[in-house]
């Protein structure tokens, strides 16, 4: 009970933080004439905010592409707006966020990016992809929203981003990772991206009560997922692909192989030979 406390509190501190910094960044956006929006939550990762911004210009996905940084390390928040200012992508430094937990810090990410900048930019579509999660093939997001109220990768309770809800799921949510919205839809939801773990619910979670479970899911368009062998120096991994155009890392900041920096190298080479043309335009190496 004290922890739950804790949480809640410095969730709501962390959701009032540099609020006004936030309404700026939102008019500033709104200058340019771009009306769908991908929002992306970086964390302590240059190398892969490298990848992610080469393969926006790379292939289309009718979005403008804006980096928000969690990072926890200065070094890497310096990096990774040197790579967005290179590349001419919007950036925004978040305030300082406490929360330690991976999950919970990316959920209130997404919740404080909704509220202080997207419900004051008041675009025609916006959502958000994972920072190690990017095109390989052109998508038009906003035509695969189409009518409905979004867009993603379903989850059921007690899943991962790993495999979709099942039919019987009593809830489901979009995987925090691959989730779009029409705005018009969601602008006066209370979305809460945290993860709901008393229920099952990992990062995204908390969308169920206030937005999944109001609607058939009829009315949102999943995203159809698939498994990629990639061998690398010899290592051989799995890694997903939603609808054959965006490739996911996965825990690119905090686990799996991409972790290792001898591995990480090779990936991000066969990355870049592989999808982005050759390495010749890597900021980071």
């Amino acid at each position: 009970m004290l922890l739950g406390l804790r949480h809640e509190i410095l969730y709501r501190q962390f959701l009032g933080a540099a609020a006004q910094k936030g309404h700026a960044f939102a008019r500033a956006l709104s200058s340019r004439p771009e009306r769908s929006y991908c929002f992306t939550i970086a964390f302590n990762t240059p190398w892969i905010i490298d990848v992610l911004t080469k393969a926006w210009q790379v292939f289309p996905t009718g979005t403008r592409l804006v980096v928000i940084d969690n990072s926890s390390k200065q070094d890497a928040r310096v990096s990774i707006e040197a790579i967005c200012a290179r590349r001419g992508v919007a950036y925004f430094r978040l305030p300082r966020n406490f929360e330690t937990n991976p999950s919970r810090s990316h959920g209130i990410s997404q919740t404080w990016v909704f509220h202080n900048i997207v419900k004051h930019l008041k675009p025609d579509m916006f959502g958000f992809i994972d920072h190690d999660c990017f095109p390989v093939k052109p998508i038009d997001i906003a035509q695969r929203v189409g009518r409905k109220i979004g867009y993603g990768v379903q989850l059921g309770a007690r899943s991962s981003y790993l495999y979709k809800a099942a039919e019987d799921e009593p809830g489901w949510y979009y995987w925090a990772g691959l989730c779009f919205y029409n705005f018009d839809t969601v602008e006066h939801t209370k979305l809460d991206f945290r993860n709901r773990l008393d229920i099952g619910m990992d990062t995204g979670g908390g969308n169920w009560p206030v937005l999944y479970s109001k609607h058939s899911a009829g009315e949102f368009e999943m995203a159809r997922s698939n498994s990629v062998a990639v061998s690398v120096e010899g290592k051989i991994a799995n890694y997903r692909v939603y609808d054959e155009a965006l490739f996911h890392v996965g825990g690119a900041s905090y686990r799996s192989l991409a972790t290792n920096p001898d591995y990480r190298r090779q990936l991000a080479d066969h990355i870049w030979k592989t999808y982005l043309g050759g390495t010749q335009d890597r900021l980071v190496s």
